[in-house]
């Protein structure tokens, strides 16, 4: 998954993104997932990243979550719930119908449960956040200095 970002600011090797586009987020499937775990609170919201490609303030890079990453917070999020689901309702296969019930019950709230830390641990690790992959528009390039408007920063670009 790929988006744009505008840098803000940059602090030491960090560097404060607004994220652009948000309509590339609106259809993908981790778009729950992966700005909070890169530190964003909101589609829009300004978040801290390492600077690891030498970005000035104003220039426009562009924003990637590995497809092994995405793939990792998907698998984790949906599929070990409904894992667990079933192993609970197997493990209580000889049951009654009530305790089949209570078994898939508990194996799917464990998997939410488990889902929640993982996830939580996984946007600790820097292979897992968003990353900046390279500068798609360099500040000295802007005609005149160029200010970036609120239409692009909102996503509404017609280019």
């Amino acid at each position: 998954m790929t988006r744009k970002g505008l840098v803000r600011k940059v602090r030491g090797e960090e560097a404060l993104i607004c994220p652009v586009d948000g309509n590339e987020c609106d259809s993908c499937e981790a778009r729950h997932t992966c700005l909070p775990l890169s530190g964003g609170k909101g589609k829009n919201a300004d978040f801290w990243m390492p600077n690891d490609i030498g970005a000035s303030p104003g220039d426009l890079v562009e924003l990637e979550l590995r497809s092994s990453a995405s793939l990792t917070i998907i698998a984790s999020t949906f599929l070990l719930p409904i894992c667990l689901l079933f192993a609970g309702y197997l493990f209580m296969m000889n049951g009654t119908d009530l305790q089949r019930a209570l078994g898939a019950g508990a194996g799917l709230v464990a998997g939410i449960v488990a889902a929640v830390v993982i996830n939580k641990r996984l946007g600790t690790r820097k292979g897992y956040n968003m990353q900046m992959t390279k500068i798609l528009e360099r500040v000295e390039s802007n005609p005149a200095g160029r200010a970036i408007s609120d239409k692009e920063l909102e996503g509404n670009n017609d280019d």
